[in-house]
């Protein structure tokens, strides 16, 4: 039986919602309780939809406000990688705040992937 998944998002979320989505998929698996543990991990281009100043509804995309919503009622931890944000030119301090929000190295990365029963990309 699964009872960990890890997503992760690397694409960028403009021109697309597979960032939004993952948030969305991971909210589905930490709203079943205590069955599934989810986990989600932004790296790469993906990082930039945590940025404060980005406003995803300008160029068509969906709010990030009412998906981080839905992550805040389902408690879902959501984990950048440090290296990505500093790659993409921003600090800790240009991202929004979302109480489950960490910041992890690339040695709590491989933690997480190597202990959840299922990882994927998306």
């Amino acid at each position: 039986m699964v009872e960990s998944v890890v997503i992760i998002s690397d694409q960028s979320p403009i021109g697309r919602n597979s960032a939004v989505e993952a948030i969305r998929i991971g909210s589905g698996f930490t709203a079943l309780g205590e069955y599934i543990d989810c986990k989600i991990i932004f790296m790469g281009d993906a990082v930039y939809l945590f940025n404060k100043n980005c406003d995803p509804e300008a160029v068509g995309m969906d709010s990030l406000a009412e998906v981080l919503e839905m992550a805040d009622l389902s408690d879902l931890e959501v984990y950048i990688l440090e290296s990505a944000i500093n790659e993409a030119g921003l600090t800790k301090e240009d991202m929004i705040e979302y109480e489950n929000l960490k910041f992890i190295g690339y040695d709590k990365l491989t933690d997480l992937i190597a202990n959840a029963d299922i990882s994927f990309r998306y």
